[in-house]
């Protein structure tokens, strides 16, 4: 017959050896049956322990109240309490909350402080009781409970020890099956948006092998899923935007940044291609295996149409301006050799017959108009210099054959002439190299801006200065009058038709003004993209001036032709 020692060493090498079984055995459980592995664990242990029951139960994090959730028997033995509030066995509950282990041989073993402990268990007909706390996960814990309600029973710190390893066993199998839950949830989660999005989403590895792809990708695209299971990334893409892509998805691969964005263009199964505005990023699924790539793709063709469409709508109204500013300097040169070549010396030759007539009138005649010719003559005298300054502004001879600069400046001279506007002109960086278009449109801009500073500026004097070098010209027409809000839009339409013409030669206006500030006007335009306007200018005017020449050589054949017929 074995001494009690001997039976305490085998017994607790039976239950070392049990509980080592139990945690292999809840290693290799699937999650779906990891419970009932814990009930049949708890089952075998409490066979080889001197007690009736053993529970696990759960803290509520809340209340840290204890829920039953899993029990075995050794014999038949009362039921469990489902909840134990803690305010049943407060004492116990703060030994527990301090993760200190409470092993009670009798219930006289509680202190005075555990009387409401006591007359709780006594209820339950608990004679001993042995609680160990485990946390399994940092807002879950549990509590392993072995309880006889038959005989007082003596709690080995060998013993003790043993069931805290089982404890921590069926701590940590919880924990790999909340993780494992909580994977799997947020997989589904993860799969049912995949599926549900509305954009397009493709998995795809490094190399650029599709692995998933979602119903929107397929729809966008035109293919199956099978499909384009067995194509590649580059297959879809059109190849310039490959090439474009790749750089950023080296840096990508490279750590260099988290993600990128772009816009490209995809083929289509029929042939036709797709917009996509993609955003592309590394989806790292664990340390072990290469990271994933995952992108997310809007179809965005119908919006590059529209915006092609405004493009190119853009471009025609900017060649629609363009010829009607052409057509515009030819009106105004045809109206202004009428004016200085026909009503012009009209007008001179009969104020120089008027003067003739007054000359070789009788006595009586001359006093007759005494005081009317010499008022008629005064009036035609004004109405040519009027007709001679009128074809002058729609036509400046001084800009056509001596350039800007001098045009600029005749053009500051008659402000002051005949406005008292007193004009601070510097051009002189100011050379002859410039383009006729571009000359004619900064004296049209500078034109307009002095036009404005009479009408609206309410002052007398103004600044206009010239800078050219060798990548850009600017003008800029400064006055000190009383200014304006540029953000009220005004009916007028002297700085659209300034911001047309600059924008046919290729430049740009900007406008600086205040109240009571003045106002600072500049044109700038860049001297190659002037150069290249100026030569299809100058394209266009050849081509106009040999369908003219043609025109007249085909009119004498006309008239032959009418004639013979």
């Amino acid at each position: 017959m074995r001494s009690r020692p001997q039976q305490l060493d085998s017994k607790r090498h039976a239950l070392g050896k049990q509980i080592s079984e139990f945690g292999e055995q809840l290693a290799v459980s699937p999650q779906e049956l990891v419970d009932a592995a814990i009930v049949k664990g708890l089952a075998a242990i409490i066979k080889l322990v001197d007690a009736d029951r053993i529970c696990w139960y759960e803290v509520d994090e809340q209340s840290t109240a204890l829920l039953h959730k899993y029990t075995a028997s050794a014999r038949h033995a009362p039921l469990s309490p489902k909840v134990i509030p803690s305010g049943k066995m407060p004492f116990l509950a703060d030994r527990l909350g301090r993760r200190e282990l409470a092993a009670l041989e009798t219930l006289q073993d509680l202190p005075l402080e555990g009387r409401p402990d006591r007359q709780f268990l006594q209820e339950l007909g608990v004679k001993s009781l042995l609680l160990i706390p485990s946390s399994y996960s940092r807002r879950r814990k549990g509590v392993l409970g072995v309880s006889s309600y038959s005989v007082e029973v003596n709690w080995p710190e060998e013993i003790s020890n043993q069931l805290a390893i089982a404890a921590n066993v069926i701590g940590a199998s919880l924990e790999r099956k909340d993780a494992q839950s909580a994977s799997q949830e947020s997989e589904e989660r993860f799969r049912y948006l995949f599926a549900q999005a509305s954009i397009g989403i493709a998995l795809e590895t490094i190399e650029g092998r599709i692995l998933e792809v979602n119903p929107a990708f397929c729809q966008m695209i035109g293919y199956s899923r099978e499909e384009l299971l067995n194509l590649s990334c580059s297959r879809l893409t059109v190849p310039d935007d490959e090439e474009t892509e790749k750089v950023l998805f080296e840096e990508l691969c490279h750590g260099l940044r988290a993600s990128y964005a772009m816009e490209k263009r995809f083929f289509r199964k029929d042939g036709s291609q797709m917009w996509g505005q993609v955003s592309v990023s590394l989806l790292n699924a664990n340390h072990d295996s290469a990271p994933l790539v995952i992108g997310m793709v809007s179809d965005i063709t119908a919006q590059k149409m529209a915006e092609a469409s405004l493009h190119q709508r853009d471009r025609e109204l900017q060649q629609l301006a363009g010829r009607l500013i052409e057509a515009q300097e030819e009106e105004r040169a045809r109206i202004s050799r009428e004016l200085h070549d026909d009503i012009g010396q009209r007008v001179a030759l009969l104020a120089s017959e008027v003067d003739l007539a007054v000359q070789r009138g009788s006595t009586t005649r001359k006093q007759r108009f005494s005081s009317l010719l010499p008022k008629l003559q005064r009036e035609l005298d004004a109405i040519a210099t009027d007709i001679h300054e009128l074809s002058h502004e729609l036509h400046s001879a001084s800009l056509q054959h001596a350039g800007l600069k001098v045009a600029l400046k005749d053009l500051c001279s008659k402000y002051w002439n005949k406005h008292r506007l007193e004009i601070d002109l510097h051009a002189s960086k100011l050379d002859s190299s410039l383009p006729p278009d571009v000359a004619l449109c900064l004296f049209r801009v500078a034109q307009e801006a002095l036009a404005n500073v009479l009408k609206h500026g309410n002052t007398k004097k103004a600044l206009v200065k010239v800078i050219q070098d060798s990548r850009k010209v600017r003008l800029t027409v400064k006055d000190f009058g009383i200014g304006f809000d540029p953000a009220i839009q005004s009916g007028g339409i002297g700085l659209i038709s300034m911001r047309e013409r600059l924008s046919f030669c290729g430049g740009a206006l900007s406008v600086k003004s205040a109240p009571n500030h003045g106002t600072e006007i500049t044109a700038e335009v860049t001297t190659k993209v002037a150069a290249e306007v100026s030569a299809r200018v100058a394209a266009r005017v050849t081509g106009k001036t040999t369908g003219r020449v043609a025109a007249k050589a085909a009119a004498p054949k006309k008239l032959a032709a009418t004639a013979n017929n």
